[in-house]
């Protein structure tokens, strides 16, 4: 009979790794099948909603993250969390179960592990905040405490893929990282060219606003920018934003908000992308769609709330929400 005691001592998570792939780890502890990229009911803890999945980090590793409580980590992890064990008996126990005594598809087989493609990386290096961001974001009615909570900070540089780009805060034009899960979006908002404003390693899945809502909602809003995002935050309107106007929100995750809010109704620019952009969202998930009212377009330019809340103050962004929003169900503070 094999005896784990004898090998505790000596059992890494690499040599496990020579054995068996990460994947079957995590589905031999695992009550639901799970695959990279794909949520499901967290298998960590009581979850009614699809909000646990597996990434591929930088370097290779096969990384879990849940959705609704921020909490991330290694196959290690996941496996301490689920025993309720430490890290030396974790190793033991994955080595007893899947290499030493496996049962049925488990066997001692050399693994070769893919090569998969690293993401892009971007590292920044924040700075304080001074008067010209509280300027800048107080033109929106944002202040410190709403941009802590959708963590948005100013930062000196930063670096794309360990290259530090040439690119630096300037009082005349001020730089900012959003950190969205565990990426970043960063945004130049005085930039010349548009090429120039934005860079980011986010994809689809990485939904702006989704870490700061609550479990469940009567009224959610879908707009086109963290900015936005923020300012109806700020007005009481649970709301989250694709990467763009022309980014769409895959199924499994608009199949995880509607199970948790009564009602989502699409909220972009009144513009030409604006437009397109929620015909097309509110075509493939049979949403209803609004606009900021022609007129206020017409006269401040105003194709957004963020806009409008610029040019109008917080009264009358506070009452046009409330009048767009009137038939709607919607939660305030």
């Amino acid at each position: 009979m094999y005896n784990t005691t004898k090998v505790t001592d000596y059992i890494t998570l690499d040599k496990i790794l020579k054995k068996v792939d990460e994947l079957a780890i995590y589905n031999y502890y695992s009550d639901e099948v799970l695959s990279i990229g794909k949520p499901i009911k967290s298998p960590l803890r009581r979850d009614n909603n699809p909000s646990f999945a597996l990434y591929v980090s930088k370097n290779g590793k096969i990384m879990w993250k849940d959705f609704s409580t921020g909490d991330s980590g290694d196959v290690i992890k996941f496996v301490k969390w689920k025993l309720h064990t430490d890290y030396k008996h974790a190793l033991k126990y994955i080595w007893r179960d899947l290499i030493a005594e496996p049962i049925g598809k488990f066997n001692i087989v050399e693994y070769k592990r893919p090569n998969y493609v690293s993401r892009t990386e971007i590292g920044i290096k924040r700075k304080y905040f001074s008067k010209t961001d509280d300027n800048y974001w107080g033109q929106y009615g944002l202040d410190r405490r709403i941009l802590k909570r959708y963590k948005v900070t100013p930062i000196h540089n930063f670096w794309i893929n360990e290259v530090k780009q040439s690119f630096s805060y300037d009082e005349k034009s001020p730089m900012y990282a959003y950190r969205i899960f565990n990426k970043f979006k960063i945004y130049r908002p005085m930039s010349k060219t548009k090429k120039d404003k934005w860079r980011t390693n986010c994809n689809s899945y990485d939904i702006q606003g989704y870490e700061q809502l609550p479990e469940t909602g009567r009224l959610l809003i879908i707009t086109k920018s963290l900015k936005d995002v923020m300012v109806l935050s700020k007005f009481g309107y649970l709301s989250v934003a694709p990467q763009s106007e022309n980014s769409t929100i895959p199924t499994k995750i608009m199949d995880n908000l509607r199970s948790r809010f009564r009602k989502i109704v699409i909220f972009f620019d009144y513009d030409e992308g604006g437009i397109k952009g929620a015909e097309t969202l509110s075509k493939k998930f049979d949403l209803n769609y609004k606009f900021i009212p022609k007129k206020y377009y017409d006269i401040f330019k105003a194709k957004d709330i963020s806009d409008f809340r610029k040019h109008l103050g917080d009264d009358n962004t506070r009452n046009l929400l409330k009048e767009m929003f009137k038939n709607e169900a919607y939660k305030t503070k």
